[in-house]
């Protein structure tokens, strides 16, 4: 997944599984973005639930495992 910074304007790459982490990280806190940062001026960019999920349209989202004490 190419990305376009929006403070230096250099586009950089995201690859399948770090696109993956990033889905499984926002269904896992609930979040609506995912801030990914930039390699060269390495400010935030926000990628949101819908771009990352047209890059990887194979991504299914693993059920939740809750610990139990005892």
């Amino acid at each position: 997944m190419q990305i376009l910074c929006y403070n230096c304007h250099k586009p950089y790459g995201l690859n399948k599984e770090a696109v993956h982490a990033a889905l499984d990280q926002m269904a896992a806190e609930n979040l609506n973005h995912y801030d990914a940062p930039c390699p060269h001026c390495r400010r935030v960019n926000r990628v949101s639930r819908k771009e990352l999920q047209r890059a990887a349209p194979d991504w299914k989202a693993q059920p939740v495992e809750r610990r139990t004490n005892g």
